[in-house]
């Protein structure tokens, strides 16, 4: 018997298998109800916290790394210690002045004194320039509303997001707090066509 040569038929056509091969749908995600209902809250670091901020970031996704959740989870459980601890007193904010952020009100008088020089202002190298960092998280509302709360006027609140933050990884290094996981159900929607 003699041997038959399977692809006869692809080498006449070679685009035959690209035909039978289904074309994949483009799908667009029109349904945006989730991120809508679950909005990432940004909290502006000033520079001086920059260092900081990049650490408690760090710490956050390490911790979730280790529990297997979102690093939003984590944020979420440490802020709800720190704002705990607000409430009962154990966590006092205060806010200082800073002699960075002052600004000096001038006002005139008339002097009869000999003609002042004024320096002329050198321009900073654009290479320098601080890029802005931001921290987002997604938690509720309410407890983004307790930060700004704390915050008020006098403090951005930024460094009371980092502040708090740290406050509660400072706790979870020294043992004073344990993060625990506890299962949820996730439901997912199956379609019979992909």
């Amino acid at each position: 018997m003699s041997r038959q040569d399977a692809f006869t038929h692809l080498k006449q056509n070679a685009q035959e298998p690209v035909k039978i091969i289904p074309l994949a749908r483009q799908q667009k995600r029109d349904n945006h109800t989730w991120d809508r209902a679950h909005r990432v809250h940004s909290y502006f670091i000033p520079s001086t916290l920059h260092e900081q901020a990049k650490d408690v970031r760090s710490y956050i996704l390490g911790l979730a790394h280790q529990h297997m959740t979102s690093t939003s989870s984590v944020a979420n459980a440490l802020m709800g210690f720190s704002l705990a601890h607000v409430r009962q007193g154990k966590l006092a904010i205060e806010a200082r002045p800073s002699a960075n952020r002052r600004k000096m009100i001038l006002t005139w008088t008339e002097a009869d004194e000999w003609p002042q020089e004024i320096p002329q202002h050198t321009k900073c190298a654009s290479n320098n320039k601080v890029k802005d960092f931001f921290l987002g998280f997604r938690w509720g509302k309410d407890m983004d509303t307790q930060v700004k709360a704390l915050a008020g006027m006098s403090i951005s609140v930024g460094e009371v997001v980092v502040f708090l933050l740290r406050h509660a990884i400072e706790a979870h290094k020294q043992g004073r707090l344990r993060l625990k996981e506890e299962a949820f159900v996730v439901s997912q929607k199956v379609s019979p066509t992909w």
